[in-house]
């Protein structure tokens, strides 16, 4: 009995370890439940902590929270704020490394207000979600919220801007005052030392984007000052506040193929501009002058007999030869100008006229195809490039000086016609018509004496008495007859020089020939006079470009 009894009062490990076991099993469960529960974990990037508050500031997606940040501390360089934060598990898939995150806070601008709810609840992060498949758990706070959702549709386009106004991030974008998107980036290009923007166009507007839209800056007012006063015109409120961008099509132009997605556009200052600045297929030349190019400016324009198919791109051209400007050459005293010949100039469809022209180039200059210098402004001596045919000049193709062709060239202008007439009136003086004038006032003198000769004779008394000085009258009117033949063969002699194929009827056919040419070369000048009498003060005005039409 007393070694039952001893047994009963021995410790048995089950009593004594069963509970913590329980107990440590439990909390094992617990902890693998949490950890299952609670998701990734993600570690944000932002420049400072302002109104981001541990435990209590939620992450959101379309309102809908996705976790919360439980922890904020400073970067390990002191210079950033690194929040760390808890997303639910069921939201995993959404941490893409093209995801985005910004802080919503009350915003008033242009656009209207919003984030007005956070002024009770306080800031909240807004997680947008990207279409990328690799995930990520670090992540960078943007400055600025997100315009346009990935959800939304329209189309994307870019904008290249050299001179133009520079443009703000929401700027609009309008269509006949209508507003169809809006800018989402602007970035500035230091190497081109231009702005490029990012637009987006709302859909279905993006079908009004077509491959001959050009794009201006609108700055909301328009000022017309005509004979019946001054007008003002203003846009919205963001118009005046921000600007605008409108977008459209040349006058008299339909539109042209859809732009893809991507497709880049210029923009310029103002519609004027676009219309010069819209033509992007174009080739370079040079034509060497060899007379003064002085008055040919950076943008004046070339013309083919008044219809304007490309634009001066530098004068003198900047081209090196062996290290020095091709026009500093030893054995070449012509000027080099650089050119662009603008293929949507001469029709709106500018693969079938750059086809054109590269086909039928060779073939004109043969004809004579020059470029030349003409007058735009006598006053300011402005002048520009022309091509014209000249039946009269050497035989001449299409060379190169280092990556350009050069065309060839005529010498003209206001110089050349002073010449010209020198030349014509130089000829006039060759001609000698002095001593022809005196040859015949010789023979029509030698006319009126015979006449007076004839007159003597015939009031003669013997002249009268012919039965009885017959043979003396008849010696007589014989040498009188014999002195008239000789002054009729001076005179057919005087006369023949003035028939065709003698040298004076050749000389004075060239001579009208040059004035006809002379008179010629003057009509362009005295159109304009007639067309616009005040050329001698203003620039030549020049026609609007041209619309081709399809037959």
């Amino acid at each position: 009995m007393s070694e039952i009894a001893n047994i009963k009062k021995e410790p048995t490990i089950s009593g004594i370890w069963i509970i913590p076991i329980i107990a440590l099993l439990v909390g094992a469960w617990m902890l693998y439940q949490y950890q299952a529960s609670k998701g990734a974990t993600i570690y944000i990037s932002m420049p400072q902590a302002e109104g981001i508050v541990a435990g209590k500031t939620e992450i959101k997606v379309r309102s809908v929270k996705i976790g919360h940040i439980d922890h904020v501390r400073l970067s390990s360089d002191k210079n950033s704020v690194i929040a760390r934060a808890q997303i639910d598990k069921h939201y995993d898939s959404l941490l893409t490394d093209d995801a985005t995150i910004w802080v919503v806070k009350p915003r008033i601008d242009e656009t209207g207000i919003s984030g007005m709810s956070t002024l009770l609840s306080g800031v909240y992060l807004e997680f947008a979600p990207g279409e990328s498949k690799n995930i990520t758990d670090r992540f960078d706070l943007q400055d600025e919220p997100a315009l346009i959702g990935k959800d939304v549709k329209g189309g994307r386009f870019t904008l290249q801007s050299f001179n133009a106004e520079v443009m703000e991030v929401s700027t609009g974008i309008f269509f006949k005052n209508y507003k169809i998107g809006q800018i989402e980036t602007a970035t500035f290009d230091w190497k081109n030392q231009a702005m490029k923007y990012g637009i987006f166009i709302n859909e279905p507007y993006q079908n009004l984007i077509t491959l001959n839209s050009i794009f201006w800056v609108n700055s909301g007012i328009e000022i017309d000052l005509s004979a019946d006063g001054i007008n003002f015109k203003t846009g919205s409120l963001s118009k005046l506040l921000k600007g605008g961008i409108s977008v459209g099509l040349p006058e008299q132009q339909a539109p042209g193929d859809f732009a893809q997605d991507g497709h880049g556009f210029s923009l310029s200052n103002s519609y004027q501009d676009a219309l010069e600045e819209r033509f992007y297929d174009f080739d370079y030349y040079l034509i060497e002058f060899e007379q003064s190019i002085r008055g040919l400016r950076a943008g004046a324009p070339v013309e083919y007999r008044g219809m304007r198919v490309g634009t001066v791109v530098e004068a003198p051209a900047n081209v090196i030869i062996d290290g020095k400007p091709a026009h500093f050459k030893t054995d070449n005293t012509a000027v080099p100008a650089l050119i662009k010949i603008e293929y949507g100039r001469m029709y709106h469809d500018s693969a079938s006229a750059k086809e054109f022209w590269k086909s039928s180039v060779d073939g004109w200059i043969k004809n004579g195809l020059r470029a030349s210098l003409k007058p735009g402004n006598l006053l300011t001596g402005a002048v520009y490039v022309d091509f014209d045919i000249y039946h009269d000049t050497p035989e001449a193709q299409l060379t190169s000086i280092a990556q350009y062709q050069v065309f060839p060239s005529v010498s003209s202008g206001i110089t050349v016609l002073a010449d010209q007439v020198s030349d014509v009136l130089n000829k006039v003086n060759s001609l000698k018509i002095e001593d022809s004038l005196a040859q015949m006032q010789s023979t029509f003198a030698d006319y009126q004496a015979l006449a007076n000769e004839m007159r003597a004779l015939l009031s003669k008394q013997d002249t009268q008495n012919l039965p009885g000085d017959f043979n003396r009258n008849f010696a007589e009117m014989t040498k009188s007859m014999q002195q008239f033949d000789i002054t009729m063969k001076q005179f057919e002699k005087t006369m023949a020089s003035y028939q065709q194929g003698s040298q004076f009827h050749h000389q004075l056919q060239q001579t009208l020939s040059e004035f006809k040419r002379l008179s010629e070369e003057l009509q362009p000048l005295t159109r304009g006079l007639n067309e616009q009498p005040n050329m001698f003060i203003f620039d030549k005005s020049l026609p609007a470009d041209p619309t081709p039409r399809k037959q």
